[in-house]
């Protein structure tokens, strides 16, 4: 769904026979319930801050090839996170 891609259609016999589900998450849903998230979001902060985790990034991009970026995230080329540099 993330690529806007027509998704393919779900056999429900193939999942029922596997004990299989399809499930899916809008974070608008939680976003307005605090309660859900406060204190993991607490948490992942505290380990980013104590250098404990950090971001894989991927490739970084001068910001005047920003669309090649764009280009690539959606042609799925890329792994980790993509930064635009706008010093470049």
């Amino acid at each position: 769904m993330a690529s806007r891609a027509t998704p393919a259609p779900i056999e429900a016999g193939s999942l029922m026979a596997h004990s299989r589900a399809v499930v899916g998450f809008w974070l608008m849903h939680a976003v307005a319930r605090p309660e859900l998230y406060a204190e993991p979001l607490a948490e992942l902060l505290g380990l980013v801050a104590r250098g404990e985790l950090r971001t894989l990034v991927g490739e970084a991009y001068p910001l005047s090839q920003a669309a090649r970026a764009h280009e690539d995230l959606r042609a799925r080329r890329t792994t980790g996170k993509l930064v635009l540099d706008p010093r470049s």
